[in-house]
């Protein structure tokens, strides 16, 4: 007995120092909350909730690490735990905005609609000027089928985002993803209008494979409706290489120019059958020639505002040679 007791005390006195360990500081807690999010926003999952778990620990975990920590159970793929925590989160501060939305989110993802619509109303009360609102119960009326009431919703957001393509872009999305064919076609009609970088955005989105295969939408994909702003500038030059998606020497000579001359550009490069389009500082479009014994094309422009002429001149004389270097190659 004698030699047991210091041995007893000793885990008595351990069990003590950790019931008494204090709580995460607010400095400790917002650290971690920055760390949670860099590693889920670069899909380290596992990292977060090593990070994450001992500091939520005790019957009044902080509510935003609660949060994370969900996050990062639904992206390891533990759903039931991932619902769990987000309840948690909500039971420990209601007022967690977020919370509400990832819930309403699950809510769709699971087709309880009526749940879903409940959820974002009250992120809706939380924060009643954010944008985001109408868009995200627009939705869900969508899939519930009420088609008026998804409209009003979709327009209260596009008028809190003026002429922004983006905002068009993602209501035609939820339009595609409930079938209304139409309604999607027009939106993505006036995103690309805007903005046409819209057009390769969608050729690439799966949430349009069922309009994909419509008509109006392939002839939306195949137009290239592009106006040069008044005073732009423009210039073209003919190769003897015809423009053709097989081996692609001439679209190929392009991008090996732009690259040698240092000149940056998008990587997503729209190509059709007819003509190719790479975005930058300059608007480069390769395309077929109209004439019947032509060549490939290329027509580059710019906006006035975005360089001087004496720029303008070396850039496209530059471009015009390196693209005949690579070709004689």
């Amino acid at each position: 007995m004698r030699i047991l007791a210091p041995v007893l005390i000793a885990s008595v006195l351990v069990v003590c120092a950790a019931a008494a360990a204090p709580a995460p500081t607010k400095e400790v807690i917002a650290g971690a909350a920055a760390r949670a999010q860099e590693l889920l926003n670069s899909g380290q999952a596992e990292e977060a909730r090593a990070l994450l778990e001992p500091l939520i620990k005790g019957p009044s975990p902080d509510a935003q690490l609660v949060l994370l920590h969900s996050s990062a159970l639904f992206l390891s793929g533990d759903n039931n735990a991932g619902r769990k925590e987000l309840d948690r989160a909500l039971q420990l501060d209601p007022t967690l905005r977020q919370a509400w939305l990832n819930r309403g989110a699950l809510g769709l993802v699971e087709k309880h609609y009526d749940a879903a619509y409940s959820d974002l109303l009250a992120a809706e009360k939380l924060d009643p000027a954010a944008s985001d609102n109408s868009l995200n119960l627009g939705a869900v009326l969508l899939l519930q089928g009420k088609l008026q009431a998804a409209n009003e919703r979709f327009q209260r957001y596009l008028q809190a985002n003026p002429n922004s393509a983006d905002a068009l872009y993602l209501v035609a999305t939820n339009y595609a993803m409930a079938g209304y064919n139409a309604l999607a076609t027009q939106n993505l009609s006036s995103a690309i209008a805007l903005d046409e970088r819209s057009r390769p955005r969608a050729r690439a989105d799966a949430n349009f494979s069922d309009l994909a295969k419509t008509p109006t939408f392939q002839q939306l994909l195949m137009t290239d409706s592009y106006v040069l702003p008044a005073g732009g500038y423009h210039a073209s030059e003919t190769y003897r290489i015809q423009y053709e998606t097989t081996k692609n020497r001439l679209l190929n000579a392009v991008l090996d120019a732009m690259r040698t001359a240092r000149m940056p550009f998008d990587p997503n490069v729209e190509v059709t059958s007819d003509w190719a389009l790479l975005f930058g500082e300059l608007r480069i479009k390769v395309r077929r020639s109209s004439e019947t014994d032509g060549g490939g094309v290329v027509e580059v422009s710019a906006p006035a505002d975005r360089m001087t002429p004496q720029q303008w001149q070396e850039r496209t004389q530059t471009l015009f040679r390196e693209i005949l270097i690579h070709l004689t190659k």
